[in-house]
């Protein structure tokens, strides 16, 4: 089982400049290139079709799902495949 979290680059630099300001640090030179961030999530995505990942998508609406939502999608995931 290969689960493949997928959140949207503009999600993932709104993250990262949280985490900045809470806890005073500034993002690598990779997570400051909007570009470059992009460019990974299409990899990721490509590489997820290619080999049949499981794509759980982190945002609905518009807005990122809760911890807690995610987790339940992940937790069905791997229950389902141990039941096989």
């Amino acid at each position: 089982l290969t689960l493949y979290l997928d959140v949207p680059t503009d999600f993932t630099e709104q993250l990262l400049r949280h985490r900045e300001q809470d806890t005073h640090t500034t993002a690598d030179i990779h997570e400051r290139n909007s570009a470059y961030l992009a460019s990974c999530r299409r990899a990721g995505r490509a590489a997820a079709e290619y080999y049949g990942w499981t794509i759980i998508s982190c945002t609905e609406n518009g807005k990122m799902r809760s911890i807690e939502d995610i987790h339940e999608e992940i937790y069905r995931h791997a229950a389902a495949c141990l039941e096989d």
